[in-house]
């Protein structure tokens, strides 16, 4: 959960069944705005970010949610939750999770389910920050409880138990410990946590369970030289023998064949056998996804054994406007659903949820050199190209432009309005590019979903064509038209 830092109103469920009924003009206006997406999950009125709690219970996926209901209005943060069985139709439920104990007073900050013989064990962190005098809210004035409710069926919880509180953490680090991710490996249960020291140094802790209940710091994953002053939302997950950490380090930038890079959200591949003992390597950090909008994914085993992932369709602190929508009494949105695996370079690769091919209408399909063809701004494009370090320029919508030359793909959303810019990566070829545009967002895949560029854009959504310009001989394009 990225810190929200101003102090906001509490809010219970009665709360917000009071303040719905006082927001109809908010739903009538947020439904009637035209950069309303399709096939992504958004909220019905107010700010949605971080994805908490996903998993699948009995055929039907649980999508918790960082939910602020009435923003621009604030209130303490909520766990918005939004069910579905296909990831392409969604059903808004009431809120799951409330700050309305002491211990999470100033937010239900994000958290996991974990699934054991039927029962969804629900971890969160509860932020409360006290407000008798000035504070730093890093040192001092702070609370980050971490929260454990329970479920039988996804919408109904136990009463809340507090598991750990500041002084549970280790003594050097600040008061930012937060987020927690539950997993089982070799018949132990394990949480990790986001966590900031005293210096400003990132890493994440890990703990240790025999009950699910009560838990024992064991160590923390970090860096040798400092990256990031926090590594908030991290996530584990094993795929074959590989495991990776997923985190997203606050702060840190990188500069790569002249190419700067804030990289808030990426993964380590990690060398660790969970055998009790403390010797550990983080192996070479790379980025998650190389676009203008994505933050804070979570990743979780659907019932079938595949590895999910849904993020943040925005970035915090962004220097560009991410609330073009707010106006309209909602923002923000959540990616397209999407499946991890490993390729054999050992990278973890990031493709489409084969559950959306259920949207497609084609529209056409043939060689890609001088392709062109009109489009509605919701479709899926296919590239495959015979000559893969030759450069190419393809024109997507209106003003968007991704370009390949002297090894490096761009993104350029000069265009487009509400101040994106380029992003771009050093590639040595492109094999492929496998692009999904909704309404107001475009999510592009190159080679294998090596890397992604996710971002939300904002263009006039008329007259838009995809057009295919190159020197290369061969290659082939797939066009779709998405529908719901």
């Amino acid at each position: 959960m990225a810190d929200m830092t101003l102090k906001k109103k509490r809010m219970d469920r009665e709360g917000y069944r009071q303040q719905l009924r006082l927001e109809e003009e908010k739903l009538h206006l947020a439904a009637a705005d035209p950069r309303r997406l399709t096939y992504h999950l958004e909220p019905p009125v107010g700010w949605l970010n971080d994805p908490n709690g996903l998993c699948q219970k009995d055929g039907v996926y649980h999508i918790y949610h960082q939910y602020v209901p009435f923003y621009p209005e604030l209130c303490s943060v909520l766990w918005g939750h939004v069910t579905t069985k296909d990831f392409i139709h969604y059903e808004v439920q009431e809120p799951a999770i409330y700050p309305d104990t002491d211990w999470d007073q100033n937010g239900a900050y994000s958290g996991c389910t974990f699934q054991e013989k039927g029962t969804m064990y629900v971890y969160y962190t509860g932020n409360v920050r006290h407000a008798d005098r000035d504070y730093d809210y890093i040192t001092e004035g702070r609370e980050q409880n971490t929260i454990l409710t329970t479920s039988e069926d996804g919408f109904h919880f136990t009463p809340k138990q507090l598991l750990m509180r500041n002084e549970d953490y280790p003594p050097d680090l600040s008061l930012h410990v937060r987020d927690p991710k539950v997993f089982r490996e070799n018949g132990r249960y394990y949480m990790i946590q986001g966590a900031r020291d005293l210096d400003a140094r990132g890493s994440i802790l890990l703990f240790e369970s025999e009950d699910l209940i009560h838990w024992t710091y064991r160590l923390r994953f970090t860096t040798k030289t400092p990256f990031g002053y926090m590594w908030e939302c991290p996530n584990y997950l094993k795929v074959g023998d590989r495991r990776f950490l997923i985190a997203c380090p606050q702060e840190y930038r990188q500069t790569k064949g002249g190419i700067v890079k804030d990289n808030w959200c990426g993964y380590f591949p990690l060398e660790y056998d969970f055998d009790g003992g403390t010797e550990y390597e983080l192996l070479e950090y790379r980025t998650l996804d190389q676009g203008f909008d994505f933050y804070a994914p979570q990743v979780f085993q659907d019932e079938s054994g595949r590895w999910l992932l849904l993020g943040w369709m925005s970035t915090p602190d962004a220097d560009y406007d991410c609330e073009m929508t707010v106006e309209n009494g909602w923002v923000h949105a959540m990616t397209a659903p999407r499946e991890l695996y490993v390729n054999e370079a050992g990278r973890l690769c990031q493709r489409p949820m084969k559950e959306l091919e259920g949207m497609r209408r084609e529209i056409a399909r043939g060689p890609a050199q001088g392709f062109q063809k009109a489009v509605s701004a919701c479709f899926e494009l296919k590239v495959f190209l015979d000559m893969p370090k030759q450069p190419f320029e393809l024109l997507l919508r209106e003003s968007a432009v991704l370009s390949y030359r002297d090894g490096v793909l761009s993104l350029d959303l000069t265009g487009c309005g509400a101040g994106r810019t380029v992003k771009s990566v050093e590639l040595s070829k492109v094999r492929d590019l496998w692009i999904l545009s909704d309404t107001s967002s475009m999510e592009i895949f190159v080679n294998g979903g090596e890397e992604t560029f996710t971002s939300r854009i904002y263009d006039s959504m008329k007259d838009l064509k995809v057009k295919f310009s190159s020197g290369q001989r061969g290659g082939r394009v797939e066009l779709y038209e998405l529908i719901v």
